[in-house]
């Protein structure tokens, strides 16, 4: 896992290994229907997301491939960016959806803030795209943003990026004919 660091803000982003796409791709593809029957507009009329109708898709759709290669991700990302190592997953809290982002399809910048105790981390795995679909757009927190430029990450299959909960972050716009989808997920860690 590569740790980029736009200070104080810490960026994860890993690679998986061609077995581990395929697991993913397989089991995506088996559980394609029950996915699609959970799409809808959730942000605008050219972002479908299952966020509305189901708020745990890893579990819903049987995931388990991708779901584990997220958590050991998380944990390997808390475990190179955290000086206090015992962090846990919080499965009670776990949260999981695909979108697919159709052309001229975006989201404006956000964050996923949630008002636990804990170390909450959101990201997104991407599972198809075309590269040029959209790119990730990370903004440094607090006044840092004024040393920092965005952080930009290029989507390309089977790259998972993380990052805290409240760091705002947004999706460029797909300018292509073709849709990208990702996994977007919030996990919270507790001691």
């Amino acid at each position: 896992m590569d740790i980029e660091v736009l200070f104080p803000t810490l960026v994860g982003i890993s690679q998986a290994d061609h077995e581990t796409i395929l697991r993913i791709n397989e089991e995506v593809l088996q559980h394609k229907d029950v996915m699609n029957r959970l799409l809808s507009h959730a942000w605008g009329d050219n972002v479908l997301s299952s966020f509305d109708r189901e708020k745990n898709i890893f579990a819903h759709a049987h995931l388990h491939a991708l779901r584990k290669f997220v958590e050991d991700s998380i944990l390997e990302f808390v475990h190179k960016t955290r000086r206090d190592k015992d962090w846990k997953i919080d499965h009670q809290y776990t949260q999981s959806w695909i979108n697919v982002t159709k052309k001229f399809g975006y989201q404006e910048r956000h964050n996923h803030e949630r008002n636990v105790e804990g170390l909450p981390i959101s990201g997104a795995y991407y599972f198809s795209t075309n590269q040029h679909d959209g790119d990730l757009a990370i903004f440094p927190v607090d006044m840092h943003y004024k040393q920092f430029e965005n952080y930009i990450i290029q989507p390309e299959v089977g790259k998972l990026v993380l990052f805290r909960s409240d760091v705002f972050h947004r999706v460029g716009a797909n300018l292509t004919d073709t849709d990208r989808v990702s996994f977007s997920f919030n996990y919270l860690l507790n001691k």
